[in-house]
């Protein structure tokens, strides 16, 4: 991922024609709110279902926190794992676990809304109104562990910027959340989900506070837009 202002990385370039408009991912009319389309207007992506999921997230730590703390007022509670290095960016991570974990006062939890991972056992049962994020933060490679096997449970895997040792995560995803990429990185996103070049390529010229959701086939290309709040929490 390109360095500099974690908030405005892309480049101030405009897709083409209608294309945002014509791509599409089957979203829900509940969910975790992924961001707004081009007429404004909600776009919700049901995170957590009754079968267990997987999602990649390819980005910075500003955006991901704004996903997390979407995610935690629908209710979830996240395990954490990982890696604790005094420099994430030397060690391919996005943040260290003492980022995440503060992340639970942020949503005025004591503990019990963000923890430190005791994968694969040790935590309750995820349920509806209590689903489950295992969020992982351990490097460009990605998680060596299985994906989640249980009802409620969403495996989310982050990487701040996308090598070839991060494509079986990418491949292994129900849904890929990303960023904008560099070409390169872009194609190694269409190659890994077998998109078009009309899907992925837009990923290389999104515009600030974008992202974009990908699979099934398809993508769809949105503004975060985050709230007041939002802002004030994470800048």
């Amino acid at each position: 991922m390109p360095t500099g202002d974690p908030k405005t990385v892309a480049p101030e370039r405009r897709l083409v024609g209608d294309l945002l408009g014509r791509l599409s991912l089957d979203l829900d009319a509940v969910g975790v709110l992924l961001g707004r389309d081009g007429a404004n207007q909600p776009v919700l992506l049901r995170l957590f279902r009754p079968e267990p999921l997987a999602v990649a997230f390819v980005g910075d730590w500003w955006t991901a926190q704004v996903l997390l703390f979407r995610c935690l007022g629908q209710g979830a509670r996240v395990a954490v794992e990982a890696v604790d290095a005094v420099n994430p960016a030397a060690a391919g991570t996005i943040a260290t676990m003492a980022h995440w974990l503060a992340l639970d006062r942020a949503a005025g939890g004591t503990g019990d809304r963000v923890w430190r991972s005791a994968y694969p056992g040790g935590d309750e049962p995820a349920g509806p109104t209590r689903p489950l994020l295992r969020l992982r933060d351990v490097g460009v490679h990605g998680p060596e562990r299985r994906p989640p096997t249980r009802a409620w449970e969403t495996q989310l895997t982050l990487l701040p910027r996308l090598t070839p040792a991060g494509v079986p995560v990418l491949a292994g995803a129900d849904v890929v959340l990303a960023q904008r990429l560099t070409r390169p990185e872009a194609a190694l996103v269409g190659s890994a989900l077998g998109l078009a070049g009309e899907l992925w390529a837009p990923l290389s010229a999104m515009r600030p506070e974008m992202v974009a959701a990908l699979g099934g086939g398809s993508a769809r290309y949105l503004w975060l837009t985050p709230t007041r709040h939002e802002r004030q929490l994470f800048g």
